[in-house]
């Protein structure tokens, strides 16, 4: 007997995807789960056997509607709207489903969307999993965390994409994520290069997660550590996974690479100023956060271009923080 089916919508960014991973395999312990996923973070969902069919979304109306006629014969109990921009609303009339849910405060009745409220005070994946309970979907302990699926033979991958460069597994190994899309969520590169000299200095080695755009922050880091060291940079979603699996310890802004440490198991350090880790942050028993205030009132968020609030986390913190989570003695 064939089972119900439901339509989720995850359409936006790496950590976004990875905050709806839990209410994906809820939904699948119950219904046949089609998803809509923005077409670059495809990749993030291929491999979770929770799933049935994903459809690559694009926010343009030629996209739209070879989409709308793609799933043209899909019907659904319901669409569980996980997260998205509002662009999405202009697909849901040609869609075939008997309810909507979502938490960004759209109430369409004519498009039979609701919206369940939202509290500052919970953290996004346990009201993704809410809207999972809406659907129908019996929730578990175990769905409070972030999940990706690699195979055996890209976690071999990335053990031998990091033994190339250097790194092998008999000695500690730290990723350090310098960047984030956002400048007030980035705490100094030069401090980060103080972080890379002292680990180096313990025997651990040391390689720097980002993209090309982000050189000058390398560069910067490095200028601080007295030296270069590894750099992961452009790597594909599924690479940059595996990669992140083989490490010791991640530390990281509040950024993609942060949460899909996570979702691989990777121990992981997050380094939190005007954004909320109550809200976003890591809770894995071996992940640890660092949080320093907002400095100014109200936070200028993507406005600001001189993040003080992120100088107030000090170098040492940091140290001991990473030290403690690598049994390294201080």
């Amino acid at each position: 007997m064939s089972r119900p089916r439901v339509l989720a919508a995850c359409t936006t960014a790496i950590g976004d995807t990875m905050f709806c991973s839990p209410a994906l395999i809820a939904l699948g312990r119950r219904f046949e789960v089609d998803v809509l996923i923005h077409q670059n973070r495809r990749q993030l969902l291929v491999e979770n056997p929770s799933l049935n069919r994903l459809y690559s979304y694009r926010n343009n109306p030629l996209a739209r509607a070879y989409l709308a006629a793609v799933m043209n014969g899909r019907s659904y109990e319901s669409l569980v709207v996980l997260h998205a921009n509002d662009d999405l609303i202009k697909l849901m009339p040609r869609l075939r489903y008997e309810r909507a849910v979502n938490i960004q405060g759209w109430q369409r009745p004519d498009l039979r969307l609701e919206s369940l409220p939202r509290s500052t005070k919970v953290h996004t994946v346990d009201e993704r999993l809410r809207m999972a309970q809406w659907a129908g979907a019996e929730i578990l302990p175990q769905d409070r965390f972030m999940r990706m699926f690699l195979r055996p033979e890209e976690n071999e991958f990335g053990e031998r994409w990091l033994r190339k460069l250097g790194l092998h597994a008999n000695q500690p190994r730290v990723g350090l994520v310098l960047g984030a899309s956002a400048v007030f969520r980035r705490w100094p590169a030069d401090r980060f290069g103080r972080v890379a000299a002292a680990l180096s200095e313990r025997g651990v080695q040391v390689i720097n997660i980002g993209n090309s755009h982000e050189l000058d922050l390398a560069r910067r880091a490095e200028g601080a550590a007295g030296h270069s060291f590894a750099r992961g940079y452009n790597l594909s979603l599924r690479l940059l996974a595996a990669v992140l699996s083989r490490l010791d310890l991640l530390i990281s802004n509040d950024t993609g690479p942060l949460h899909l440490g996570q979702a691989v198991g990777t121990p992981v350090l997050g380094l939190f100023g005007p954004t909320d880790p109550v809200r976003v942050g890591p809770r894995g028993p071996r992940d640890r956060v660092l949080k320093v205030p907002p400095t100014c009132q109200p936070c200028l968020e993507r406005g600001c271009q001189h993040p003080v609030c992120m100088e107030q986390l000090e170098v040492e913190a940091v140290l001991q923080a990473a030290y403690a989570m690598l049994n390294i003695p201080h």
